[in-house]
This record gives structure tokens, C-alpha cells and sequence, in this order.
């Protein structure tokens, strides 16, 4: 809500769980400093395409924080390379991913309330972390990232009506049909 306050870590909980687009927003605005200005989201957005830059993630784009513009492009592999940064650089983001709730607190009133993962696989054990996405145009999209033979796997749909149906599918079948070579010397 308007006028309400937040730590940075509580808007990311949002936005990770719940794909909040006003705490996406929020956190843009602020540009995790002093002082809301447009020009504060303006620079956010060039840092996010930079570092999507930086790390190599070719084919991808950002126009706004939330995901929702039409113009926000990204593709599997652009979203692998995410993923490995996450995973190698970042684990505490997929540990948040990993939560089936989480707890966040208006700081001028000091009242908390219950964020609710939108995320299928979260709580499931094999689940290291993920994210949710949907728009009319892109449809549903899902990327996780799984445990297997302690390896990290990553499913990537794109443009699905069933996401997270298709994703546990892929996930089974990697399961009944990978498994690892194994060298007797």
C-alpha cells in the first residue's frame, strides 16, 4: 500500500514469492539508496541490463522491474546463465525461492503478515530454487532448479498454459531416463 514501509529484504521476499510488482517497483524506485525519484528506477533498469551484460546473458533485455512490460525479453539461455549466477554468487536468493512462506513487517506499524510462495515446488525437497512468471502475451514461464545426483538442474518453459504440469514432467522424465555414467577403475 501507499505510504507503507519496508526493509529491502522483505520487498524481495514479496517479489520472489508472491511476484509482487509493487515491491519489484519499490525496490527499483529507491535504487536501494536514499532519495525516490524516477531517475532512481531509470538507473535501476540500465544496472539490471548492464549486469545482464556483464554476465553474458545474450538476447536479453529489460525495459521496467516487474517483468510485465512486452518490451522485457529473455531467453532460455540468457536465463541459464541467471540461474548459474544465482546459484554460484547468490544462493540466499534461491533459499527465499525455497520457502513455502514467509514472514515480512510494515516497520511503521510493526505489522507482519504471511507471504504465500506461489511457486508448486517449493518445499518439496529436491527444489533448490526458482522463479515464477506470467504475462497475457508471454504466457506462463518457469524456471527451476532442482538437485539431482547432487548436481543442480535447471528446467526452463516458456510460454506454457501449464507451467509448472510441464516442468514436473521434464523433471520425471530426467529422472527415469538420466542417469550418470559411472567409471570403475
Amino acid at each position: 500500500e501507499i505510504g507503507e514501509t519496508y526493509t529491502a529484504r522483505d520487498l524481495v521476499i514479496a517479489m520472489l514469492l508472491r511476484s509482487s510488482n509493487e515491491a519489484a517497483e519499490a525496490l527499483a524506485r529507491s535504487g536501494i539508496s536514499v532519495g525516490v525519484s524516477e531517475g532512481e528506477r531509470d538507473r535501476f533498469i540500465r544496472a539490471m541490463n548492464g549486469l545482464a551484460s556483464d554476465w553474458g546473458m545474450k538476447n536479453v533485455y529489460f525495459e521496467d522491474p516487474t517483468g510485465l512490460s512486452v518490451t522485457n525479453q529473455a531467453t532460455a539461455d540468457g536465463l541459464v546463465v541467471l540461474a548459474r549466477h544465482i546459484y554460484e554468487e547468490h544462493p540466499e536468493i534461491f533459499e527465499i525461492t525455497r520457502r513455502e512462506s514467509a514472514r515480512i513487517t510494515e516497520l511503521k506499524t510493526l505489522k507482519t503478515a504471511t507471504i504465500l510462495n506461489i511457486n508448486l515446488f517449493s518445499g518439496w525437497p529436491e527444489f533448490i530454487g526458482g522463479k515464477t512468471g506470467y504475462t497475457d502475451e508471454a504466457g506462463g514461464n518457469l524456471l527451476t532448479v532442482f538437485k539431482y545426483e547432487n548436481r543442480p538442474i535447471v528446467i526452463i518453459v516458456l510460454g506454457s498454459n501449464d507451467r509448472f504440469h510441464e516442468t514436473e514432467l521434464l523433471w520425471n522424465w530426467l529422472k527415469e531416463n538420466y542417469k550418470p555414467l559411472t567409471t570403475n577403475y
